[in-house]
């Protein structure tokens, strides 16, 4: 990304040095980036935020802003003057898609600031968002991606973890092409070596591109989100290791089970879904599934297994969440429910054998 005209030069948040590739988000303190880029706005930038965030609340104070505080809904956004030349953005992936609809509706620049190492919400092309209480499907502006290391670092277990989900669903998307005949995706999802606030967050900004691009997002991301409704400590710990146990057996041992078929309407009930399962395959399909799964079996199973196996992960997400983590399932009702909340999954296909009933 290159740097816009009013942006505080790249520098390392732990030594100030410049450094960072053109293609990169920069690094760079939110007082710092404030003090310049206040004194060049044109008209009235517009602050959104959520939570106690020091610097935006001292530049809401500012005769050149006006300020909002974030509270899930993007309506109050178009309440805002037409006088205003700019929105800067800082919060979690909802406050973030909504400040890159506002941006894109009126016109404007936007500059965000995100303060989950994931990057979730900087650099999807489209998104949900919530208008007037209703959830609408929008396309999101371009937009200035900034890093501020001192909101980014509560979030970096997340961050490491976020990359583990993303590599999961590389091979998700393996999986999912060989069993719809379809090219393989060539994408490659990196898990750090390096657990530094910086090559995390990089990691996650290149792999959140490549997603906006047309990179599988996984199914884990839904999980995830699924366990930590019903009150998981660590949902994308649970998500990546529910995931990765769920599709080894499958690829190591799943045998269709040809005389079954999955109760299909009592699934949707049972998930809040509405049937009848769009993704539900012909006779004809299924059979090209059940032949397509002892051919690539062995492949998918041997990087899975180097997954379940790597205990620099363990070791590493038990360092940075400070607290020893364990391969251990606690919650699998969401997991019995992720084929018709991803009804184009893996896990959807694992169902259509008849294999999720278990759970």
């Amino acid at each position: 990304m290159r740097l816009s005209e009013n942006s505080v030069p790249k520098t390392n948040p732990d030594e100030g040095t410049l450094y960072g590739r053109e293609d990169e988000p920069e690094f760079a303190a939110t007082t710092s980036f404030f003090a310049k880029k206040l004194s060049a706005v044109s008209a009235k930038a517009l602050l959104v935020f959520e939570g106690d965030l020091p610097a935006f609340h001292e530049a809401a104070a500012s005769p050149r802003t006006i300020a909002v505080v974030f509270d899930g809904d993007s309506l109050p956004l178009f309440s805002m003057p037409d006088g205003v030349s700019c929105v800067i953005a800082a919060g979690s992936e909802k406050l973030l898609c909504a400040a890159r609809y506002f941006s894109e509706v009126r016109g404007i620049s936007c500059t965000l600031f995100p303060v989950d190492c994931g990057l979730d919400g900087a650099f999807e092309k489209r998104a949900k968002v919530k208008l007037n209480g209703e959830d609408l499907f929008v396309t999101l502006s371009p937009c200035e991606v900034l890093l501020d290391a001192e909101l980014l670092s509560p979030t970096l277990c997340d961050g490491y973890m976020r990359t583990l989900l993303a590599r999961l669903a590389e091979i998700e998307g393996q999986a999912l092409a060989l069993f719809r005949g379809g090219k393989v995706p060539s994408w490659e999802a990196e898990i750090p070596t390096d657990l530094s606030l910086r090559e995390i967050v990089l990691a996650n900004a290149r792999q959140r591109k490549k997603e906006s691009c047309g990179a599988l997002t996984g199914e884990g991301i839904v999980l995830a989100d699924l366990l930590k409704k019903s009150g998981e400590k660590f949902p994308m710990w649970q998500a990546f290791f529910q995931l990765t146990a769920l599709y080894s057996a499958f690829f190591e041992k799943g045998k269709p089970r040809r005389y079954f078929t999955p109760d299909y309407a009592d699934r949707a009930r049972k998930a809040e879904t509405v049937y009848p399962v769009p993704s539900l395959p012909t006779p004809e399909e299924y059979a090209l599934r059940a032949l397509t799964l002892e051919r690539v079996r062995g492949i998918l199973a041997k990087q899975l297994l180097s997954l379940r196996r790597d205990e620099e992960i363990v070791k590493n997400v038990s360092l940075l969440s400070g607290e020893p983590m364990r391969r251990a399932a606690s919650n699998l009702q969401p997991l019995s429910i992720l084929p018709e909340r991803c009804p184009y999954s893996l896990s959807a296909i694992i169902r259509d054998f008849g294999l999720m009933e278990c759970i």
